[in-house]
Formats: C-alpha cells, sequence, structure tokens
C-alpha cells in the first residue's frame, strides 16, 4: 500500500489531468477538484478513462475535505493562500506541484531546469532541440505546455529532462532538483500574486533550494536581486544580453539565423552553455548549423503572413510589457510601419503600460486594444498614441484589410489571455486562423 494514499489533485486544466492519469496509475485514492460544476468542467470526457465521476468534486463542495488529505497537487494557477485550502495548510497537509508530483517518480532522470520573466520557453526549446540533434533522447515539458506527469506516465527513460518551470509551479517543489538551472532574467511580473517584484524573485530561486555544489546555474545579469544567491554553492556562470563573451560571439555567426534580435543571441548562449556544461561532443560545428536552423516557437514574435503590403506577426505568448517591447525593437532596422495590438485580462490595479510604451512613441504608428483592458487602455495611451478600441481580434483584422494598412501589424497583447481565450496558445492559435481567414479573401 502506498504511504501516500488520498490525494486531491485541485485544478482540472492540461497538467491537472495528467496528475490525475498519473495518481490513477500510482494506485491512490484520488479526488478531482475544480472550480464549478463537475458537469461545467472543460474536456470532461478526457478524465472518464480515469475516473469514476463520484470522485469528481467542485471546489465548494471539497473545501471541507481537503485537510484530510495525505497531500494535494494543485495547479499553477491556484495559491496556496486559496481560501478553499485554509483549513489544510493550517493542519499542514503537504501542497505540492505538478513537476514535484512529477519529479518524485521520475527522479533518475537528470533535470535542466529553466526560468525567469521572458525567453523561458524559446530557451527550453533551443536547449530540447539542439540535444535532439546531438543524439540524446530527450524529455521537453513543465510550464512549457506539456505536463511533466507525461514522462512518469510513459515510463520512458530519457537522457535528460528539460523543464520550463513557473514561479507559481516553484513555489510548491519540495524535492524537485536541477543539475542545472537556468534563472534568465527577473523583471515585473504577476502584480495579481506577489507583493513586488523582490517576493516574484524569491519564489523563482527557490528552484535552488536542492541543488549542490555538483550542480550548475547559468544566470542573466537582467536581475536585480542576484545578491541573494550569491552564496549558493553552486557553480555560477553568468551571462548579460548584448555583452555576451567575446569567445562565443567570435565562434558563431548570426546572419543566417532565422531568430533575430538581442535577445535571441542571449538565448542561444544560454543553450549553448548547458551543452558545454553537459560536455557534449563536436559541439562548435553543430551549434553553429543549429543557430542557422532553427525556425523559433510558435506564439513568440512568430511570422504568419503577408498581403498587399501587410505582413502579420503572432506574439501572443506576450503577458508582460518587457515582452512587448522586446517584440517592438525586433523591428528597429525596419522603416515600414508598426501597428500594435494590446490587451487582455487585467492583473492589477496598479498595473500601467505607458511608461514602457513612451520610448516608442514615434516608432508605433497606431495601436489597436481588445480585451477586458481595451478601453482602460485606450484611457491611458490615447494621449501619446494614435489608438483604436477595437475590442476582439476579428475586428483588428478587418479594419486592417478595410484600411489597406501597410507595413507591420504585430500582436504582443502584454496581458493575459484569460478573458477572451482558454491560455496564450489559444490566443496565438485563433489569432493565426483568424487572420488568413480574413486576408484570404
Amino acid at each position: 500500500m502506498n504511504k501516500i494514499n488520498k490525494v486531491a489533485i485541485f485544478g482540472m486544466g492540461k497538467s491537472g489531468k495528467s496528475a490525475v492519469e498519473l495518481a490513477k496509475k500510482l494506485k491512490q485514492d484520488l479526488y478531482a477538484v475544480n472550480k464549478g460544476p463537475v458537469e461545467s468542467w472543460f474536456e470532461m470526457e478526457k478524465l472518464d478513462k480515469v475516473l469514476e465521476c463520484c470522485s469528481c468534486y467542485s471546489e465548494e463542495d471539497f473545501a471541507a475535505h481537503f485537510h484530510k488529505m495525505d497531500e494535494i497537487v494543485i495547479s499553477p494557477g491556484i495559491p496556496t493562500t486559496h481560501v478553499a485550502l485554509k483549513e489544510a495548510v493550517a493542519n499542514g497537509v503537504p501542497i505540492l506541484s505538478e513537476i514535484e508530483y512529477a519529479y518524485r517518480e521520475t527522479k533518475d532522470i537528470p533535470v535542466i531546469a529553466i526560468t525567469g520573466t521572458n525567453g523561458k520557453t524559446t530557451t527550453t526549446t533551443m536547449i530540447t532541440e539542439v540535444l535532439k540533434k546531438a543524439g540524446k533522447k530527450v524529455f521537453c515539458g513543465g510550464n512549457i505546455g506539456i505536463p511533466y506527469c507525461d514522462l512518469a506516465l510513459s515510463g520512458e527513460k530519457v537522457d535528460y529532462a528539460i523543464i520550463e518551470v513557473s514561479s507559481f509551479q516553484l513555489e510548491t517543489i519540495h524535492e524537485f532538483h536541477p543539475i542545472i538551472g537556468l534563472i534568465l532574467n527577473i523583471f515585473p511580473n504577476h502584480s495579481e500574486r506577489y507583493d513586488d517584484v523582490h517576493d516574484y524573485a524569491k519564489a523563482k530561486y527557490r528552484m535552488l533550494m536542492n541543488m549542490t555544489k555538483d550542480d550548475h546555474l547559468v544566470l542573466g545579469l537582467e536581475n536585480p536581486y542576484l545578491s541573494d544567491i550569491k552564496d549558493h554553492p553552486a557553480y555560477k556562470d553568468y551571462f548579460q544580453k548584448g555583452n555576451l563573451p567575446e569567445a562565443f560571439k567570435k565562434k558563431f555567426s548570426f546572419k543566417d539565423a532565422k531568430v533575430v534580435g538581442e535577445h535571441n543571441e542571449a538565448n542561444f548562449y544560454a543553450a549553448y552553455r548547458v551543452l558545454e556544461l553537459l560536455k557534449i561532443e563536436n559541439l562548435d560545428n553543430m551549434f553553429q548549423e543549429f543557430i542557422n536552423e532553427f525556425p523559433g516557437v510558435a506564439h513568440r514574435l512568430e511570422y504568419v503572413l503577408s498581403c498587399e503590403g501587410l505582413s502579420i506577426y503572432n506574439d501572443a505568448k506576450s503577458t508582460n510589457t518587457l515582452a512587448t517591447t522586446t517584440a517592438i525593437k525586433a523591428f528597429n532596422d525596419s522603416t515600414d510601419p508598426l501597428y500594435l495590438i494590446l490587451g487582455g485580462k487585467l492583473r492589477n490595479e496598479s498595473d500601467k503600460v505607458l511608461p514602457d510604451l513612451l520610448p516608442f512613441k514615434n516608432r508605433i504608428a497606431r495601436i489597436f486594444t481588445i480585451g477586458d483592458v481595451a478601453k482602460r487602455l485606450a484611457d491611458e495611451l490615447g494621449k501619446d498614441f494614435k489608438v483604436t478600441e477595437a475590442n476582439d481580434l476579428k475586428t483588428v483584422f478587418k479594419m486592417a484589410k478595410d484600411e489597406k494598412l501597410k507595413g507591420n501589424l504585430v500582436f504582443s497583447p502584454a496581458f493575459p489571455s484569460f478573458d477572451q481565450f482558454k491560455n496564450y496558445v489559444d490566443r496565438g492559435e485563433k489569432y493565426k486562423t483568424w487572420a488568413r481567414e480574413q486576408f484570404s479573401r
């Protein structure tokens, strides 16, 4: 019999459903909990294979039972301060993230973990793809969209697990132990969860809690709180966007790279450093080939189409203004008009985008605002920019076509997606679909 027997899995998103399957595989007495009546849960049919309906509960119905569990696995969007967990927290019931739940079953597979405010997904994908190119068998998952529990479910033995981790996931790790950890940068983000950026940084630094002097850290200098971890025993390798080591710049050329910008060069460096630490053979020739062929990541300044002088780009993964300003800077060498689509779900009443966008006042020809914050953004930005309150993406595309706009239309929303979409992937896929529908007519 398992020592851990009664397990509640709170949150039935993709990672929660994968955790449910793992709990079933481990023959644990499990309870699936989610917001709202069970019949309203999204893609409920995917749970039918592993659960009887009587094991599913709304969070309201299960709130009085969380404290009876041996442990609780929570989805990233659910904080430990959630009102339904109050009694469980008071009773010391262990609360863990899906990445922790998965790690316990796969800890024999070396982990490379990547976090930071921006660039996580691109760097995670780079590391994964170049390791595959080197002939290694890898699993890539975590915050990138593939649950880590999928690896535990498969029973597959791989050389490395490449895991993108968010601050939310790191809040509830206990044993999770990367052999190489990357913290790319720290900028203000997730004001709905953290009182200030230092608290956000501390959540990221939990990745180091089990790392030792035998492990390695790759740290971007775009981080005001690096002094917090200067005494950690892991070997530290620092890098700076725009000022990468001369040896690296002399060794590699980016003139034929498909992804451009200083931020991507920094991501390439971080990936290269990981492979150096792993002592991958014949690395330099292979890595130049990789730089030239890497196509980029979906929803991260992804080219969609061009039609009658208008080129359309999808940067739907942008959920903060730093990601958006990075996208804007990628068009520095272009003289064509730049049209920006902003908006989504408001995080915090104090959130402002004007200070970050003002330096680009003469670069941005027009801003279209969408989502919950459409009017708020129009009011905030209207005095300094030409702003159109479009409210939704289909309206933006209709306006762009009717007005025969020419230049670059960039969707880099700077806000979360949950007002009009399931997640940033859903947002990006619909953006591409609607763009193609509108401009193929």
